[in-house]
C-alpha cells in the first residue's frame, strides 16, 4: 500500500502587530518564525503510512496547484488572525477535488465558521492518533474533539484531564527551511494557574501548567543548534513561569548549554507579572543566566480596579512600574500587552496607559481593544447580557471597532477616539527613541548573540536606506548617533529598536489612514449632494439633460471614492469597505430619487 501523501499548508497572517511586515526584510528574512505547531503534528505521523511533504508556508512562498495534485491530503494549523488565508486555502484545495485536515486554535474555537473536511482539535497528541486510525478506515465522522475521542486516545493524562507533553517529538524542522525566519520557536509549557477572565488558554491547556523535562528542552535546543540556526530563539509559552519548580530546575541546565556553545541563542518568551515578585528573584536571574533578554508581559492595565475586574489579581501585588523596573534592571526588556475597554474604566484611563508606558520604557507596548473571544468567561459573561456583536477576527491592535457592547465611563465613540489618539502617540518618532533612550538606561546586562561585523554593516546600511528620509528620520538618525558615541556596544540593539519602529510606524499609519476614510467618504457625499441639488436648481438645461449630469456626478464621486478606497493597505479595509458600501448605496439612492421624480412628475 502507498503512504498517503499529507501537504502541511501554513495559513499567511495578515500585517498586524506581531508580523513586521517589510522590515523583516532589513535582517535579510521573510518571515518572523516558523508553523513550529505544524511541524510538531507532522512529527506525530507514522512513518510506515503516511508520506509529509515540505511545509509550505505561506508566509514564505506561494502555493502551487501541482503541489495540491500531488498530495492526497491537505493538513493546516490555524489561528484565528488567520482565517482568511485559511479559507482561501480550503477553497482552492476543494476546487482541485483534494480534502483538507484542519487543526489549531481557530477551528478548536470556532468548528462551526470553516469548511474544512475534517477537524481535529484540541491538543493533537489526543485526537490526531483516532483521527488517523478512522481516516484510515475511511469513516464519514468530521470532528474529533478531546472529549470525543475519550478512551480511544493511548496517551498518558494528568489528574485535569489534559496531556502529559513529556512525550510530545521534535518538531520536522527537516520540512522547512529556518534560513527564512528571523526567530526560531519552540515550546516548553501548557496551560496558566491563573485564569483571566477575557483570556482562552486555560480554557483550551487548563490551570495545571505542563511542561516538558530538561531533557526535551536540551533535545529540542540541539536540533535547532544542528540545524545551523543561530540568534533568537521565542519559548512559545503562554506562562513561562507557570510551573516555578520546573522552570527552576530547568534553567540551569539552559545555562550550561548555552556556555558550553557560547551563547549562540538570545531568548525571549511570556510570563506572568508574578516574575518579579520575591519569591520568583532566583528564576529571574536564572532566566537571565539562560540568554533571556526580553519577556513579554500581559500587564493589561495599570488601575487595580480594571483588574481585579479582569480577574487579574496577581498584576495588584505589587506597584505595575516597580515590577516592570524589576525585570528591566535584571537585564530583560519588557515588552507589555495592555487592554481598553474592560467595563469600569475611567475617562482618564488612556491618559494613564500613556503615560506609564513612557515612564517604564516599554519600548514595544501591546494596547489593544478588548475582545470577546469564543469559549471565554467574558465572552460567556456577555453573552448573557446580550453584548456580544459578532465572533472575533483575532486581532485587537490597530483595529478599530469592538465585537461587544462597552461599559466604561467613556463611550464607545470617546474609547475609539482616545485609542486611536493613544496608538498616535505612542508610535511617533520623539516619543518612541524617547522610549529607547529609558530602556537603555534602565536595563541591566544581558548576553546577547554576535553578528558578524559584515552582517551587522548590512542591516544599518538597509535600515538607513529605508528610514533615514523616511517621516521620523531625523528622531531615528538622533537615537542611534548619540547611541554610537555614548554606547557602542548597545549599538545592535538600537539598530533592532529602529527596524521595529518602521513597522509600527508603518501599521499605525494604515489604521488612522483606514479609519480616515469614514470621514473622507462623509464628505464626498456631502460634495456629491449639494452639486445635485445645485443641478436641478439651475434654469440651465432640461431635466433629462440635468439627470445625465446627476449620474455624471455620482460617477465621478464614487470613482474618487474607490481610487482612495484602493491606496488603502489591504489588510487595514475591513472598516472602509463598509463605509464604501453605504456611500455607494447613498449616492445611487438619491440619483434614483431625482429620476423617480422625473417620472412621477
Amino acid at each position: 500500500m502507498d503512504k498517503i501523501k499529507v501537504l502541511p499548508i501554513y495559513p499567511k497572517f495578515p500585517e498586524t502587530f506581531w508580523s513586521f511586515g517589510k522590515t523583516i526584510k532589513y535582517v535579510g528574512k521573510k518571515a518572523v518564525m516558523p508553523p513550529t505547531g505544524l511541524a510538531t503534528v507532522l512529527a506525530m505521523l507514522p512513518d510506515k503510512k503516511f508520506e509529509a511533504q515540505r511545509i509550505i508556508d505561506l508566509n514564505v512562498e506561494p502555493l502551487t496547484d501541482e503541489q495540491i495534485k500531488n498530495s492526497d491530503i491537505i493538513f493546516t494549523s490555524t489561528m484565528i488572525i488567520q482565517r482568511d488565508s485559511h479559507d482561501e486555502i480550503v477553497e482552492r484545495v476543494h476546487s482541485l477535488g483534494k480534502k483538507v485536515v484542519a487543526g489549531g486554535p481557530f477551528v478548536t474555537t470556532y468548528p462551526d465558521m470553516t469548511s474544512a473536511d475534517y477537524i481535529v482539535a484540541g491538543e493533537a497528541e489526543v485526537t490526531l492518533g483516532p483521527f488517523l486510525e478512522d481516516l484510515l478506515n475511511n469513516t464519514t465522522q468530521r470532528i474529533w474533539t478531546e472529549k470525543s475521542v475519550s478512551g480511544r486516545s493511548l496517551v498518558q493524562l494528568t489528574k485535569g484531564g489534559k496531556v502529559l507533553i513529556t512525550n510530545t517529538p521534535l518538531p520536522r524542522w527537516d520540512l522547512l527551511d529556518l534560513n527564512n525566519y528571523f526567530s526560531a520557536a519552540i515550546q516548553y509549557s501548557r496551560g496558566c494557574p491563573f485564569n483571566c477572565d477575557f483570556c482562552d488558554i486555560t480554557k483550551l491547556f487548563g490551570r495545571e501548567p505542563r511542561t516538558k523535562t530538561p531533557e526535551q528542552m536540551l533535545s529540542e535546543l540541539d536540533a535547532l543548534y544542528n540545524s545551523g540556526h543561530r540568534g533568537s530563539v521565542f519559548i512559545v509559552d503562554d506562562n513561562f513561569i507557570g510551573n516555578r519548580l520546573s522552570v527552576k530546575q530547568l534553567l540551569p541546565r539552559i545555562t550550561e548549554w548555552q556556555q558550553e556553545r557560547r551563547y549562540p541563542f538570545s531568548l525571549f518568551t511570556e510570563a506572568s507579572m508574578n516574575l518579579a515578585w520575591d519569591s520568583n528573584r532566583d528564576i529571574l536571574e536564572g532566566m537571565q543566566k539562560a540568554g533571556f533578554n526580553q519577556v513579554f508581559l500581559g500587564i493589561e492595565s495599570v488601575d487595580n480596579e480594571v483588574l481585579k475586574i479582569m480577574h487579574k489579581e496577581q498584576n495588584t501585588k505589587m506597584s505595575q512600574l516597580e515590577a516592570v523596573t524589576r525585570i528591566q534592571q535584571a537585564g530583560l526588556e519588557v515588552s507589555g500587552g495592555f487592554i481598553v475597554g474592560t467595563d469600569g474604566e475611567k475617562k482618564d484611563s488612556l491618559d494613564r496607559l500613556y503615560n506609564f508606558i513612557q515612564e517604564a520604557g516599554i519600548v514595544v507596548p501591546m494596547p489593544g481593544l478588548l475582545t470577546a473571544v469564543r469559549g471565554t468567561d467574558l465572552y460567556i459573561r456577555l453573552e448573557s447580557e446580550g453584548r456580544i456583536r459578532e465572533e472575533s477576527k483575532g486581532n485587537n491592535t490597530h483595529h478599530l471597532g469592538f465585537n461587544f457592547e462597552t461599559k466604561t465611563e467613556l463611550s464607545e465613540k470617546e474609547l475609539l477616539k482616545g485609542y486611536r489618539e493613544l496608538l498616535d502617540k505612542l508610535f511617533s518618532a520623539k516619543n518612541y527613541f524617547e522610549r529607547c533612550r529609558t530602556l537603555q538606561k534602565k536595563q541591566g546586562p544581558h548576553h546577547r548573540t554576535k553578528r558578524s561585523s559584515l552582517e551587522g554593516l548590512i542591516i544599518l546600511g538597509r535600515s538607513i536606506k529605508g528610514q533615514l528620509l523616511a517621516e521620523g528620520g531625523l528622531e531615528y538618525a538622533k537615537y542611534l548617533i548619540e547611541t554610537a558615541l555614548r554606547r557602542p556596544d548597545y549599538l545592535p540593539v538600537a539598530v533592532a529598536q529602529a527596524i521595529k519602529f518602521d513597522h509600527f510606524k508603518n501599521i499605525t499609519g494604515a489604521t488612522l489612514e483606514a479609519d480616515d476614510y469614514t470621514k473622507h467618504a462623509q464628505s464626498l457625499y456631502v460634495q456629491f449632494s449639494e452639486k445635485a441639488g445645485r443641478i436641478i436648481a439651475s434654469r440651465k438645461g432640461n431635466y433629462p439633460e440635468k439627470l445625465n449630469l446627476i449620474y455624471e456626478t455620482a460617477e465621478n464621486i464614487l470613482g474618487r471614492a474607490d481610487k482612495k478606497y484602493q491606496k488603502l493597505h489591504k489588510d487595514f479595509r475591513r472598516g472602509a469597505e463598509e463605509v464604501l458600501r453605504r456611500l455607494y448605496e447613498m449616492v445611487n439612492a438619491e440619483a434614483e430619487g431625482y429620476k423617480t421624480r422625473a417620472i412621477s412628475g
